[in-house]
């Protein structure tokens, strides 16, 4: 069982309905390695974790690509309750710790150790327990009427439920008690025999106590003439302490003790016995309450750093001027997505991360993403570093926190839930690769078209680059015929202004109801069609409908970078290695 199933004890939460079938949990469609690796799911999933951890239960969360409407919207109003209600918000942040106290209780039997220690760890594993569920159920006190949530009124109810429970009563009434007479152990006075030549030869112990001794290093002086210490529990001499990690068949936490000794050997074990003995009437009033599952709160506390995560990104997306959405489900057939005022959330976060929240929308530029009957098939153009990579990323990153139940980074979103994202970005050539790049990039595109369906959202980056311009376009085209006639969501960024040019012919010359249509990053020229100065052009980070430019502004972006063929023919010049004149 993942950390993101329904737990199946007390069956509570915050991801699925009360009693949703698992087999239906499993059927779901899971973002690939591959598809995660080019989105950067892991920014994402950092900054969702931030201080409360769980990164590796979180990204579980998000790979598994919920098509449930119902799911989704039972998490987005337990997300909204949270926007509603910042108080509850900042209880449920608050009773982290106690919950984290509790899983720190996770018991391993070492063959050393007595029936105590497990007595000791199930009664602090209880009193961690009680404070969680004490703690819980003061989160929603006067809240009533303001929590709203299915999620959150179920918990509510189920604490509500434990702390009325008769066997939890008696727990919260007999553990103060429990607590007293295991602790009360905290060390043992030992008798030793000396012979007549002041060497130890007999030793039992004497007590057990509440108290633990402390060492001092007085004189000897002192020492034999009786000089008493302060404190009865005060040693006279140095508290020795053993070092931790027990080797094998040691008693308790204690290490490098000489066992074969005759006389402490024996100590040890009488001592073993003694605290068996004291652990037996504690142990059996635990039996009362072996049937108290707390595993529940550890699947809980995922929950809620997952949710109180994204409240804090849509707190500092909004205090940056960003707009945040509930997305709008559409019918899985219908095949749409209609985002206004998009952007991609991890180009948001690395903004953050380097420069704060302050101005952070004037740094940004949004865009509108589109598919439906007028066009499911978008070939994106134009400029170098004009934003496309950026862009087809923002489409498979809404649609992963749409169907996780999150926001969308934009104004409005409508979007129908895809049964998969399939990426095909580049890739680091192997050199040890037996088929090249050509070959290795077939093969993804063979390896996508074996699972991807006419609800799929497919996101291409520079596919098929790695041949010639002519070998390129050519097999474009039958990609993006073939995709057509799947019927899948698409997004092809490319350098091939020609194959956005042919739109016209693909469309005609290719059955399907997903229309192939062009996107072009736009860059500023002036009214009479040049560019305008900056080095050739501006790039402005806006995508739009229209035809292709017909060029990737290389030369504009090598000058602007000072490797233009003049730049680096003047540089040679200066330096005086130029061959020729």
């Amino acid at each position: 069982m993942s950390r993101h199933d329904p737990p199946r004890s007390h069956a509570i939460s915050l991801l699925w309905p009360s009693g949703y079938d698992r087999r239906r949990i499993e059927r779901m469609p899971r973002l690939s390695q591959c598809a995660a690796d080019d989105l950067d799911l892991d920014r994402t999933v950092e900054a969702l974790s931030g201080p409360h951890g769980h990164a590796k239960e979180i990204r579980a969360i998000l790979l598994t690509l919920c098509d449930d409407p119902a799911v989704i919207r039972f998490r987005q109003d337990v997300l909204q309750n949270l926007l509603d209600v910042p108080e509850l918000a900042d209880r449920l942040r608050d009773t982290l710790p106690d919950i984290t106290t509790l899983l720190r209780f996770q018991y391993t039997a070492w063959p050393q150790h007595t029936p105590l220690h497990e007595v000791a760890w199930r009664v602090g594993q209880l009193e961690s327990y009680v404070a969680c569920v004490q703690r819980l159920g003061a989160v929603f006190e006067g809240l009533d009427h303001r929590v709203t949530a299915a999620g959150w009124r179920h918990l509510r109810d189920l604490i509500d439920t434990i702390r009325q429970d008769g066997t939890f009563q008696r727990l919260v009434d007999e553990l103060p008690d429990l607590i007293t007479r295991v602790r009360s152990v905290a060390s043992v006075t030992i008798g030793v025999n000396l012979d007549d030549q002041l060497r130890p030869f007999q030793a039992t112990l004497l007590a057990i106590n509440a108290d633990k001794f402390k060492g001092v290093s007085p004189s000897l002086l002192n020492t034999l003439f009786g000089k008493q210490a302060s404190n009865t529990w005060e040693g006279i001499a140095p508290l020795r302490t053993t070092v931790q990690n027990p080797p094998p068949g040691l008693l308790g936490p204690v290490s490098r003790i000489d066992v074969e000794n005759p006389m402490l050997y024996p100590l040890f074990r009488d001592l073993a016995d003694i605290l068996k003995r004291v652990s037996r009437p504690v142990a059996s009033a635990l039996q009362h309450y072996a049937r108290l599952n707390v595993a529940f709160l550890g699947d809980l506390r995922v929950e809620l750093a997952y949710y109180l995560g994204a409240v804090r990104l849509i707190d500092q997306f909004t205090a940056g001027g960003l707009p945040v959405c509930w997305p709008e489900l559409a019918p899985v057939d219908d095949r749409v997505c209609t985002l206004v005022n998009a952007y991609n959330l991890n180009l948001a976060l690395r903004l953050i991360h380097s420069d704060g929240e302050r101005g952070l929308s004037g740094k940004i530029v949004t865009n509108a993403i589109t598919f439906g009957p007028e066009g499911r098939i978008a070939i994106l153009t134009g400029p170098n570093q004009g934003g496309k990579t950026t862009y087809t990323q923002a489409a498979g990153l809404a649609h992963v926190l749409a169907q996780a139940g999150l926001f969308v980074p934009g104004a409005s979103a409508v979007l129908s839930p895809v049964d998969g994202i399939y990426t095909h970005f580049p890739v680091e050539e192997q050199p040890d690769a037996e088929s090249g790049r050509l070959g290795e990039e077939a093969g993804r595109l063979s390896e996508l078209f074996e699972h991807a369906t006419r609800h799929s959202l497919v996101l291409l980056n520079e596919t098929l680059s790695s041949t010639s311009p002519g070998e390129g376009i050519y097999l474009a085209r039958d990609v993006v015929r073939t995709l057509r006639r799947l019927g899948a969501r698409v997004i092809y960024a490319t350098h091939y202004h020609d194959l956005a040019a042919g739109i016209d012919d693909l469309n005609a010359s290719t059955p399907g109801d997903s229309r192939v249509f062009s996107l072009v990053s736009h860059v500023d020229r002036d009214g009479a069609g040049h560019d305008v100065p900056n080095n050739g052009f501006k790039q402005t980070f806006r995508i739009v409908s229209g035809p292709p430019v017909g060029r990737s502004y290389a030369r504009e972006i090598a000058a602007r970078y000072g490797i233009s063929y003049e730049q680096l023919v003047e540089q040679l010049r200066q330096r005086g290695v130029m061959d020729g004149h």
